[in-house]
């Protein structure tokens, strides 16, 4: 769900509706090229330089429970493995951005859907449509935080709801995303710090969001839901949790006011 967008504008990115069969075991690891993994190699290495003292605790507790590789890709059994035993959470294979209503499916069941693609080395330093390495780096470390990894279950059930309703929340619920999931910063005790996944899966990104070049908004929920969003670009407008706690107090008392529940 990072954009349904970015499948009409790319030609490397298609709509990926997933699989009857889920497990990701059912899918041959890729061969990747020596290239494919270093350009991994580089990713880590940059977003290891970057991101101790910018992003929030529960995410650097997650990259280190998770443990990516350095030198190579992981397969996605791997690290959906990981993420099970820890939080129940698994990863599926996906060949693309999965569509909105399927994408709030599997997160009702706690999967998360993957690429097992990397990006071109000329991309490394930003993409705006969603590689492995965002969907790796920037979602399975907090899918370990229990909960980041309840609110993102709850998001999922509420979409569905939405669909089931034909309800104006299938509009509000990917700002809801973008603002958060992808693009959310959190205030706590040693400063601000980054949460979202496209941020941490970016190093301009990473710089870019903390720096005077960003606009920060206090969290409000309605006014996010209001929120159009450009994917086009670095993110000029950003909204601050104050705590993970609070996202999910928040959309739980949203969702129960717009009907979602």
């Amino acid at each position: 769900m990072y954009t349904d967008e970015a499948a009409t504008l790319r030609s490397d990115m298609q709509m990926s509706v997933p699989d009857a069969v889920l497990d990701i075991r059912s899918y041959p690891v890729p061969q990747y090229t020596d290239v494919e993994h270093q350009t991994w190699a580089t990713l880590i290495a940059n977003q290891k330089a970057v991101l101790p003292g910018r992003l929030c605790h529960a995410f650097l507790d997650g990259i280190e429970q998770v443990g990516f590789p350095c030198d190579r890709i992981p397969s996605l059994v791997e690290i959906s493995d990981k993420i099970e035993a820890l939080s129940g959470w698994k990863l599926t294979r996906v060949s693309g951005i999965v569509p909105d209503e399927d994408f709030f499916k599997l997160l009702a069941q706690r999967i998360f859907p993957s690429t097992d693609f990397i990006r071109k080395p000329d991309e490394i330093g930003y993409t705006p449509a969603p590689d492995m390495f965002h969907d790796l780096l920037g979602h399975a470390p907090l899918l370990t935080h229990p909960r980041f990894a309840a609110f993102f279950e709850a998001f999922g059930r509420a979409g569905v709801r939405a669909f089931e309703l034909d309800h104006p929340a299938k509009m509000w619920l990917p700002r809801l995303y973008w603002y958060t999931v992808e693009f959310g910063l959190i205030e706590e005790a040693d400063g601000l710090r980054i949460f979202g996944a496209g941020i941490a899966s970016s190093p301009k990104e990473v710089m870019f969001s903390l720096s005077d070049q960003t606009r920060k908004h206090e969290f409000d929920i309605e006014k996010v839901a209001e929120t159009a969003y450009d994917i086009w670009h670095m993110q000029e407008d950003l909204f601050v949790i104050k705590s993970f706690d609070a996202l999910e107090d928040d959309f739980s008392k949203w969702t129960a006011k717009h009907g979602l529940n």
